[in-house]
């Protein structure tokens, strides 16, 4: 049994947490795809790792992930416009690229470069089998992208991936996931013939009280 001291180092995630620091080291995903196919389309909110984040596809098709607030008065970059290469806040017009910088910024002089003094936090993007990729790490060159099997297949052989928000911190997400034994009590009544919850159950049935796990 944990403390509550030692449940909050496992499960607090944020900036300049313990466990935010170990987790901010690795390639993360944060959006299929399919979210974002459009360039200059629609903005997602993104929360990842206790930070809010705005995504969104360039005129290039880059895909950009940066901090919600704008650096100048801090509004929120959701409701901005994302055209011409950029994600311009709709407060000041002060626009940014998928890299963070400014490369806009309407209200100044032509001949100021006050712009290149400004960044917005940005996070570096891979887009790889229809999932999108974050890292979020301090290291100056991303860590090597994880080479998952689902990485790594062509792209006509992979499934659309499948998101669902679960209300808990990770710990119980993950441990939900790895604890088979639930099945059979809480979801052993679900067959292939089932009615679908909102869509997204397809049905899952078992008959095994006591599973075993086998790690390969």
């Amino acid at each position: 049994v944990l403390t509550s001291t030692e449940n909050e180092l496992l499960t607090k995630v944020g900036p300049g947490t313990p466990m935010g620091a170990l987790l901010r080291q690795f390639w993360t995903p944060f959006l299929p795809s399919r979210d974002l196919l459009e360039k200059d389309g629609v903005l997602k909110r993104v929360r990842l790792l206790g930070e809010d984040l705005v995504a969104f596809r360039d005129s290039n098709g880059e895909v950009g992930l940066v901090a919600e607030n704008c650096p100048h008065r801090g509004a929120s970059l959701f409701f901005g416009r994302n055209e011409f290469c950029g994600l311009a806040c709709n407060y000041h017009g002060w626009k940014f690229d998928t890299a963070g910088a400014c490369v806009d910024m309407p209200n100044e002089p032509v001949e100021s470069n006050f712009k290149d003094k400004v960044r917005v936090t940005a996070y570096p993007v891979r887009d790889v089998n229809k999932m999108l990729w974050t890292y979020m790490g301090p290291r100056e060159t991303p860590p090597p992208f994880p080479q998952f099997e689902v990485n790594t297949l062509p792209y006509d052989q992979v499934y659309e991936p499948h998101i669902m928000t679960e209300e808990c911190n990770w710990v119980q997400g993950l441990e939900g996931d790895l604890d088979s034994s639930h099945v059979y009590f809480i979801h052993g009544r679900l067959g292939p013939d089932s009615p679908a919850a909102d869509g997204q159950i397809r049905g899952v049935w078992t008959n095994d009280r006591a599973p075993k796990l086998e790690v390969m």
